[in-house]
């Protein structure tokens, strides 16, 4: 996690611990391809886009992730 990071609440029930599992949206070094399982079920985004989300996710603001 190299820029900024988003918790996660998962709504379903089976998704509810997230944060207990380390479930993120975070940055990631800009040299890994992005399409590619290299975590361990977080969503890894450009450093320079997860800023950009960041800024304009607003704290308990509902995000969904499709």
């Amino acid at each position: 996690i190299l820029s900024r990071i988003l918790w996660l609440d998962g709504l379903e029930a089976h998704n509810q611990n997230t944060k207990a599992r380390y479930i993120y949206i975070h940055g990631t070094t800009d040299n890994q391809p992005m399409g590619a399982a290299l975590s361990h079920g977080c969503i890894r985004m450009r450093n320079q886009d997860i800023i950009k989300l960041f800024e304009l996710v607003k704290i308990d603001e509902q995000v969904v992730i499709k």
